[in-house]
């Protein structure tokens, strides 16, 4: 029992060291009474107004905290959030180029009103929180995968294999167009390091990754997301909150690999 004890207390002594190093580098920034505007479309709501208003404060936010260099990669993160295209922000570089993110967002003030072509006009006022990295990106820390098909038949099995430069843990993510889910590590496959320059071949042979899909054709994404540190993820699987939890880590903590496919009915194909 004694032993059971030391070996938990030495986890978790190693859990609260990597968010004390995380901590150590990234600035939490308060930003106070921020305001943004947007002018509604024809066919937008009063919703969808008040969203992009709120996304034009963050942005200001982020201006005033000090982070400009990525500012239009911003704009494209708001505009896909508004529209829930988070899909395509994993086929982009909007996760490398990204410098901070925004948080604990109140909103303070909302004033509506309409402008002289009967079209809805929205100003708010926020209070939020800006996570400001003090550290960049490592372009030493990368990895490759291989094996990964453009086309699975539906019920056969994933195969892949995966190197990294650098010592690694790993999170994998599968999108398919009905259902998101965890691929690794999983109740047979725990976490474990990735040890730098070593192939590993997934699944083990305890496990099968088999691809199904009731569509005649399903596109997926695996999302890959290689950390210095063993960090868990404990939330839904959601693009949203999984991109909130990539943001939580330091630049020079990780990098992330995509790769899409399609799961296919062939009986549906002929």
């Amino acid at each position: 029992m004694r032993k059971c004890f030391i070996v938990l207390l030495t986890a978790l002594m190693l859990v609260a060291n990597s968010f004390r190093l995380q901590a150590q580098k990234v600035q939490e920034i308060k930003i106070t009474e921020v305001s943004g505007k947007a002018t509604g479309g024809e066919n937008e709501t009063m919703a969808q107004v008040e969203q992009r208003a709120i996304n034009e404060a963050k942005t200001e936010a982020l201006k005033q905290a000090g982070i400009e260099e990525s500012i239009a990669s911003y704009t494209d993160f708001f505009q896909k959030e508004e529209n829930n295209q988070y899909a395509d922000l994993f086929t982009s570089d909007f996760l490398s180029d990204i410098r901070g993110s925004v948080k604990d967002i109140e909103i303070v003030k909302t004033d509506k009103s309409f402008n002289d072509f009967g079209l809805p006009q929205i100003e708010v006022l926020i209070n939020c929180t800006v996570v400001k990295y003090l550290t960049e990106k490592d372009l030493a820390f990368d990895a490759w995968i291989e094996g990964v098909g453009m086309f699975y038949p539906s019920g056969s099995d994933l195969l892949f294999k995966i190197k990294s430069s650098k010592d690694t843990y790993l999170k994998i993510f599968i999108f398919g167009e009905s259902d998101a889910f965890q691929l690794f590590p999983n109740e047979q496959e725990p976490s474990f390091l990735l040890k730098a320059n070593q192939l590993y071949s997934f699944p083990s042979e305890t496990m099968e990754y088999e691809l199904y899909t009731n569509k005649k054709s399903e596109v997926h994404r695996m999302v890959m997301v290689f950390m210095k540190d063993d960090i868990p993820y404990t939330n839904d699987i959601e693009y949203k909150k999984i991109i909130d939890w990539i943001f939580s880590i330091p630049p020079d903590m990780r990098t992330i690999k995509t790769k899409t496919f399609s799961v296919v009915q062939e009986n549906k194909l002929t």
